[in-house]
């Protein structure tokens, strides 16, 4: 795998990003979108089974994440979003994967009920289909008026590093432990909550007969599998994967998880996509 860094400029963002170029003939592309408070320089090895089997795959940090300009926590918005995954399109060529962890895993959710013609399979880990979970009682309720009034204010999403996994080992070293993050805009978290409400609403009515793959830890306190499970119940192709990793966390791909969640996308890789 070949690793290319880069800066991308979108609605005047100075955005990293990373493209990660097979060895092997180019069959397509992946685009994959990170967490919130994540960043995109610790996934090259978990997506290296796709880049083996010939997928180039590119990773862009969100404004206000990891190494992209702008005050933490604070995306412009949905259309923003919406921008991004264009701008990453129009770098590829051939079959094209959706992919996303947690906030990634709404985003590229979002994206596939949109443009099911576009993509020929998608991975979704963990899907923060409930962006409310973590939030306080008090910003539940004041939360429209808030992003109205003072979209570009931040909270705290109350995350930790031992919600994401048991060990603190997320492939960390001092340099990149200051790119975790875990404030949010209140504007954002609005927008988020949009996403996931229109996601849910037509999650039942998904006509994808191409190869989809959900992955959640069954331990998850952030995303809880239980809400992923009962959209899943809605849905009856059989090109629907569903792996439950045992005891994991939010993040199934770190600590003591992660070889058996690696052996098991490294096999639906093969298997699923030829």
């Amino acid at each position: 795998m070949r690793i290319e860094a880069s800066t991308v400029h979108i609605q005047n963002q100075n955005l990293h990003r990373l493209t990660l170029n097979p060895e092997v003939t180019v069959r397509g592309g992946l685009i994959f979108f990170h967490g919130q408070g994540d960043f995109i320089d610790r996934y090259p090895p978990i997506l290296k089974g796709f880049v083996d089997a010939g997928y180039r795959c590119i990773l862009t940090d969100m404004p206000g994440h990891g190494r992209s300009q702008g005050r933490r926590g604070v995306v412009p918005g949905l259309s923003f979003a919406d921008e991004l995954l264009h701008d990453s399109l129009s770098s590829l060529e051939g079959e094209i994967i959706i992919a996303g962890h947690s906030m990634g895993g709404l985003m590229a959710l979002r994206f596939l009920l949109h443009n099911l013609n576009l993509f020929e399979a998608a991975w979704i880990s963990s899907p923060l289909l409930n962006p409310m979970l973590q939030a306080k009682p008090w910003m539940k309720i004041t939360l429209p008026l808030a992003a109205q009034l003072f979209p570009s204010a931040t909270v705290s999403t109350g995350v930790r590093s031992s919600d994401c996994s048991h060990k603190i080992e997320r492939g960390e070293t001092e340099k990149t432990q200051a790119l975790f993050h875990s404030r949010i805009s209140i504007g954002w978290g609005r927008d988020l909550l949009h996403a996931a409400e229109e996601v849910c609403e037509k999650f039942t009515n998904m006509a994808f007969e191409k190869p989809i793959l959900f992955t959640q830890g069954d331990s998850d306190s952030i995303c809880p599998i239980q809400i992923l499970e009962d959209q899943l119940k809605t849905l009856s192709s059989n090109q629907i994967s569903f792996k439950k990793i045992k005891e994991a966390r939010h993040e199934p791909f770190c600590g003591s998880t992660r070889e058996d969640f690696l052996r098991y996308l490294n096999y639906w890789i093969t298997h699923k996509l030829g």
